[in-house]
């Protein structure tokens, strides 16, 4: 056996491939040439076994009490023939009654035949029809004819005589004809009605076993699937009997009540008539609702009475099709009404009248196999009622092919029944996913990916414009009013557009003022000229799979820009694992990432209250950015000097007994920091985000920064390159040329609190004079060459 599995599965799965189409559909053509060839035995097996749905629940009560199973099974089918005994015998009276007064109902149908003929316009139009369609009806047949002469039989004397009429009168029946012409019809429902009692008996009796044996045939060693199949299927038709059960009654008992208040004679009859044909799909109430307006306008000399009969089936019909079936069937059956049309007919083409009260059953059966068994999916997607696309593809399919229209029906359907934040975050930003998936793989051009694109912005327009409508003339006058303090970036493509689109139209509904813009502002060129202005918030977002590259290069550049406002990245595509990483944030610089737009959302309402609460943040124009990294390449501070900033340091966390010093430059480096062994993890934090906000509020502020305890300091209790590296005590003075552009700033921190007094802030300041003083007299004097015995005195 070793040596043979690794052949089999080269083979296996090619003729497996081949060959399953067609054994599916050989299969499924014999299993309906088998249904229809044996349905004297399918037919009453089939019945047993929705009768055995119906009566497990008791046989199942009858076992809690302690009833023998034989004897459980023989109550329950007992009962269940007394039940079916009492109704037919009601239903034979109700006939009988029927039957007796039909001849009294023969004049009142005359008179209004007649009353229809004489009040008919014009007089006898009616009776002129009647008698041209019987006129011609002979002419097509040939009765009439002109008269053909023929010779006269004469008898003795001359006389002629008439011919004899012969008639062929059939023999009396014997008495052995007579019974089985009556009893003849009578034995195929009574044999199909016994076999229905055996079946049933058994099935309840071996119900278990049955069970273990369908199981073991048709599981192929799953036992999982196939135990979910049965129970799946015995559930949902469970659930359908005993909801159109009780559907029936509540249909078939009030129209009886109703028909015999309103006078329709046997008004019982029709009430059961009329819940027993609904079980039929459609067109058992249009059947049941023959019988008793053809018997009203036998009984009524005039129309009132149709009226009443007609006007009652149809309220009852729109109640228990709007209201009832609603509430109590939810999803019991699975099946669509399409499917259920189609059921019907194949089921009475295959089985007869028995097929109409079988179909519905029975295709939830095959529905529930559609589900579990891969050859027969088709099935389930066919007549199932699940939707076989996802919301986000549904939406996805129409964006494609630019169907604006059912777009937005889609998109404002769902807005009614759920809010716009989750639309956009259950399907908007999966369906634009999608596209950048198969982007991804090359699966679909530019063109199509740009009309996904813009059609989901126009969606999120029409959308918007949707729930404005909705809301109230105030909201909508606050609404518009917003300033734009949240700034949406497009990091590459349409599709990131699209979806800053959507993050925009949601903040807007959370009354927070938001602007987006597209891919080309984050360019180098066009990134330089954004204007910060009065924004607090910044969120980039991609859908590219690895965005970090791309967005710590934008952040990076507005955190020296904007120290204080937050940089948010929106990341609606990770790679699967990498959404709950810690490091993804910092490896993008960003204050915060997010992968779904409800935590984005969230974030960004405290950021901004915060940002209100503050006022105004210092900010740094292009301008001043470029004239900064002009003064700092005129110092000349290359590798080597800029090493030597380790030693001055050093001597400022010696001089104000703090574990951290750091002298950070304007461009993109690593700072220079002195920090003894108590915060050597603080340190190593610090030495992969030198541009914290810290030191970047101190360069764009122009200004001393002290926060002797950051916890306590609302512009940077929530920042996170601050509070996850411990840091608790931050003092820093920016670093002056002597043409006064701001190099960098000089810093002390520490991982505790701690008083910074008046005297500190002087020694500090000082010591930052001091080390620009150094550093351009060494520049002055040296032409640039460093100087390892300077050293940053501290003041007194």
């Amino acid at each position: 056996m070793a040596e043979l599995a690794p052949a089999s599965p080269q083979r296996t799965p090619a003729v497996r491939a081949a060959s399953s189409p067609m054994l599916t559909a050989g299969g499924i053509v014999l299993a309906i040439g088998a249904l229809y060839l044996g349905r004297e035995i399918f037919v009453p097996f089939a019945l047993a076994i929705l009768l055995s749905f119906i009566l497990t629940p008791l046989v199942n009560w009858l076992r809690r009490s302690k009833v023998p199973r034989i004897a459980a099974v023989l109550i329950a089918v007992s009962i269940a023939f007394v039940v079916v005994a009492g109704i037919a015998l009601v239903v034979g009276r109700q006939l009988v009654q029927l039957a007796s007064n039909l001849p009294n109902y023969q004049t009142t149908i005359t008179e209004k035949i007649r009353s229809l003929q004489s009040s008919a316009p014009g007089g006898g139009v009616v009776d002129a029809v009647t008698t041209t369609m019987q006129d011609l009806g002979r002419e097509i047949s040939g009765d009439e004819k002109k008269p053909v002469s023929t010779p006269s039989r004469l008898g003795a004397g001359g006389e002629s005589r008439e011919p004899v009429t012969v008639r062929m009168e059939p023999p009396q029946p014997r008495p052995l004809e007579l019974i089985r012409s009556v009893i003849g019809p009578l034995l195929a429902p009574l044999a199909t009605s016994g076999l229905v009692v055996i079946f049933v008996i058994f099935v309840l009796l071996e119900r278990e076993d049955l069970r273990d044996r369908f199981i073991k045939l048709a599981g192929a060693g799953d036992l999982q699937k196939s135990t979910q199949a049965i129970n799946d299927a015995a559930s949902r038709v469970s659930r359908y009997l005993l909801m159109q059960l009780v559907v029936n009654l509540t249909y078939g008992v009030p129209i009886g009540v109703a028909l015999y208040f309103v006078g329709v004679p046997n008004a019982i009859l029709w009430g059961l008539l009329a819940a027993v044909l609904r079980f039929i799909p459609y067109l058992g109430p249009f059947i049941a609702a023959i019988f008793p307006a053809a018997l009203a306008i036998a009984v009524d000399p005039g129309w009132t009475m149709l009226f009443w009969v007609v006007g009652l089936f149809l309220t009852a019909e729109l109640v228990s099709n709007n209201v009832i079936e609603p509430w109590l069937y939810g999803s019991s059956t699975g099946l669509s009404s399409l499917a259920i049309i189609i059921a019907a007919i194949f089921w009475t083409m295959l089985w007869g009248p028995v097929g109409l009260f079988l179909a519905t059953p029975l295709t939830v059966c095959l529905v529930v196999i559609g589900r579990y068994v891969p050859q027969l999916e088709f099935l389930g997607i066919l007549l199932g009622s699940d939707p076989v696309l996802a919301p986000e593809e549904q939406l996805y399919q129409r964006l494609l092919a630019g169907n604006l229209e059912e777009a937005v029906e889609f998109a404002e359907n769902y807005v009614d029944e759920c809010s716009s934040r989750e639309l956009y975050d259950n399907v908007g930003i999966p369906a634009l996913r999608l596209a950048e998936n198969d982007r991804q793989r090359s699966s679909i051009d530019t063109n199509y990916r740009r009309l996904v694109a813009d059609t989901a912005i126009s969606v999120v327009r029409e959308v918007d414009d949707h729930i404005r409508e909705k809301a109230s003339a105030v909201t909508e006058g606050s609404h518009s009013a917003q300033r734009p303090c949240v700034l949406c970036l497009a990091g590459r493509t349409e599709l990131d557009h699209a979806a800053a689109e959507m993050l925009a139209q949601v903040l807007e509904e959370h009354s927070i003022g938001a602007k987006v813009l597209p891919p080309i502002v984050v360019s180098r060129g066009a990134l330089e000229q954004l204007d910060l202005q009065g924004v607090d918030v910044v969120c980039l977002s991609y859908f590219h799979p690895q965005p970090q590259v791309y967005a710590r290069y934008v952040f990076r550049r507005l955190r020296r820009r904007a120290p204080q406002v937050k940089l948010a990245a929106c990341c609606w595509n990770l790679i699967a694992g990498t959404e709950q990483t810690g490091e993804l944030k910092t490896q993008m610089a960003a204050d915060a990432a997010f992968a779904s737009l409800q935590a984005c959302v969230e974030q960004v309402e405290a950021w901004v209250g915060r940002a209100a609460a503050l006022g105004e943040t210092p900010q740094l124009t292009a301008d001043a950015e470029r004239a900064q990294l002009a003064a700092l390449r005129g110092l000349g501070l290359d590798a080597s000097k800029r090493q030597d900033l380790e030693e001055a340091s050093r001597k400022v966390a010696q001089a104000f007994n703090v574990p951290i010093a750091l002298v950070t430059l304007v461009d993109n480096i690593q700072p220079t920091a002195a920090a003894d062994s108590r915060a050597q993890d603080v340190q190593a934090g610090l030495q992969g985000n030198h541009e914290g906000s810290l030191d970047a509020h101190v360069i764009a502020a122009d200004d001393m920064l002290v926060s002797e305890d950051i916890t306590e300091d609302p512009r940077f209790a929530d920042d996170p390159h601050v509070l996850e590296r411990g840091i608790r005590f931050y003092a820093g003075v920016p670093l002056r040329t002597s043409s006064g552009h701001v190099v960098g700033c000089l810093c002390v921190i520490d991982t505790q609190p701690r008083e910074f007094t008046d005297q500190d802030r002087d020694r500090l300041q000082e010591m930052a004079n001091q080390l620009m003083v150094d550093i351009q007299s060494d520049r002055a004097t040296t032409g640039g060459e460093s100087d390892s015995s300077r050293e940053v005195h501290p003041a007194s």
